[in-house]
């Protein structure tokens, strides 16, 4: 049975399927449009999961959910087997706050509408549609123009309603900028969910094809720049071709990634102008019970085969130096490490803003023009030219 109702006779698998999800996130939803973002709402993910946290137990959440929840019901009732796709798709438009007859609702298929359902996108997109008045300010308390977040997430939410989320990514004419300069092979390289299977069973992974990971990304040892917290700092990780995650699957924690660290792809303001790659910290999940001290090296070892790869600089924060020179030596490479101050280039956003507490002291700022850093001490690997 589905909702207590069964499905009907003829109905697909996977058209059953993505309806059960659909009901199984809506009964546990979140009223963003009355309860708005904000650091009450939980920092894990199997929080959401669970069901149990205040945001959604709260009055207006459940009646919402109780809302959600009835008219499914109805809909599976009075329905044909064959229009259940339709319905769901319909259906998943509506609940995260869109019109099915105009702007990224009207975009939307079945196939991309499950493979958000499955990739958990319910609340996240929801989040994202109705929150947006809270995205209208920094962390600091400057302004961010409100039309550009509207634009930007609208462009976001169409491209995963309509199932070629990671290839605007990189093809929209903000990101190709980010990586013009680079050679097809390496736009390639950058672009590829890149994957390393280490001991113990732990697989670093830069998300999966598809990239729909990168929603749930920052909720990984957040929470500041989660979907639902600060939602402004979550679109450039989503919009911007220079930027994606690593993460960390440990089979102690199975429940989803359990680690997670941002990567970014820069480049330097010397004459000529050089590509980077960034990596910043290695985060855990709140609530994953793992011991995440061998993490570090793997994700190390993971960045320096990108660039090598690649044929790159890596740039990584001083504290990670001696843990660098161990992989390095490990791997038998013949790069050189150096530390360095340097001031790197941010090409235009294509998420309104930029967000890192590594290249700027702001946390967050509008970034819709070129900008250069201060001086970033750094330690730089080279690898070795062939």
């Amino acid at each position: 049975e589905l909702l207590g109702v069964s499905p009907p006779a003829g109905a697909t698998s996977q058209a059953v399927r993505a309806l059960r999800l659909l009901a199984e996130q809506a009964s546990k939803g979140i009223d963003y449009k009355s309860l708005g973002l904000g650091w009450e709402h939980p920092t894990a993910r199997t929080e959401y999961r669970s069901g149990k946290h205040s945001s959604i137990t709260n009055a207006r959440s459940k009646a919402r959910s109780k809302s959600s929840r009835a008219t499914l019901m109805a809909l599976l009732k009075s329905e044909p087997a064959d229009s259940l796709e339709d319905l769901t798709v319909s259906s998943f438009v509506k609940e995260v706050g869109l019109q099915r007859d105009s702007g990224p609702g009207a975009l939307a298929k079945f196939g991309p509408v499950l493979a958000a359902l499955e990739g958990e996108l319910f609340l996240p997109l929801r989040a994202l549609v109705e929150g947006q008045p809270a995205m209208h300010t920094t962390f600091n308390g400057k302004p961010v123009p409100p039309d550009l977040v509207a634009t930007c997430v609208e462009q976001i939410v169409s491209h995963v309603l309509q199932g070629d989320f990671s290839e605007w990514r990189y093809s929209n004419s903000v990101g190709a900028r980010q990586l013009e300069g680079l050679s097809q092979a390496q736009k390639d390289h950058w672009a590829e969910p890149t994957r390393s299977e280490h001991r113990g069973g732990i697989v670093v992974h830069e998300d999966a094809p598809g990239e729909l990971g990168l929603f749930w990304a920052t909720k990984i040892g957040g929470p500041s720049h989660g979907f639902d917290v600060e939602g402004q700092c979550l679109l450039p990780l989503l919009a911007n071709a220079r930027h994606k995650v690593v993460l960390v699957s440990d089979p102690a924690w199975p429940h989803h990634p359990s680690g997670r660290a941002h990567f970014r792809l820069l480049w330097t303001s010397s004459t000529p102008s050089e590509p980077v790659l960034w990596l910043e910290s290695v985060n855990a999940d709140f609530a994953a019970r793992v011991d995440a001290r061998p993490w570090k090296r793997m994700v190390i070892h993971h960045v320096v085969t990108k660039a090598e790869a690649m044929k790159v600089q890596l740039s990584l924060d001083t504290y990670m130096q001696i843990d660098l020179e161990h992989v390095v030596k490990d791997r038998c490479g013949k790069g050189t490490i150096a530390v360095a101050s340097d001031r790197l280039v941010l090409r235009p956003s294509n998420g309104v803003v930029e967000a890192s507490d590594y290249l700027s002291g702001e946390h967050d700022w509008v970034q819709v023009t070129e900008e250069v850093t201060g001086p970033l001490r750094r330690c730089i690997y080279t690898p070795r030219g062939d």
